[in-house]
């Protein structure tokens, strides 16, 4: 028994639209976008009567057989609420490490200009939780926390020469 590859990370989401174009803008590809529903996501989620809206996103690398490519899926619940009022929902509060004392942390992503990253992450509604830093151990990488324009933890790093 094995873990054979990753196959995708989920994030729900409220505004489906803009969080696609704040991540293509990151450089992932759009591949494919679904409306789900029916007896297999019911029975998937335990729960009756789900829709979700689904945006299936990858980072395209020739190299890399498509099924092994790091894939990323937004998805809302329920497509046909108001997306408007959603942002009522979106609590940005301030980021507490304290506060996280269990569940996932954060997304990485390494990036080729992670000051670049973090200005197009403000631009865009995000913010940056810490300035980048020299990693002091392991391998040499600048390291910042930020958050998307929903609020979602993403860790960015800078690879750099040893």
């Amino acid at each position: 028994m094995k873990i054979l590859g990753h196959r995708h990370t989920g994030i729900i989401i409220h505004d489906l639209d803009r969080m696609i174009d704040f991540y293509v803008g990151l450089g992932f590809v759009l591949k494919r976008r679904d409306l789900e529903r029916g007896p297999f996501i019911d029975g998937l989620l335990n729960t009756e009567n789900i829709v979700l809206e689904t945006a299936k996103l990858i980072i395209e690398n020739e190299n890399v057989p498509i099924h092994y490519l790091y894939c990323l899926e937004l998805m809302t619940l329920n497509h046909d609420q108001d997306t408007v009022n959603c942002e009522k929902l979106i609590k940005k509060e301030i980021f507490d490490f304290r506060k996280r004392s269990i569940g996932v942390l954060d997304i990485a992503f390494t990036v080729d200009d992670i000051e670049a990253v973090c200005q197009y992450i403000i631009a865009q509604g995000g913010d940056i939780i810490g300035k980048p830093m020299k990693a002091v151990a392991g391998f040499p990488a600048l390291h910042c926390y930020s958050r998307d324009p929903e609020g979602n933890v993403l860790h960015i790093a800078q690879n750099q020469s040893a």
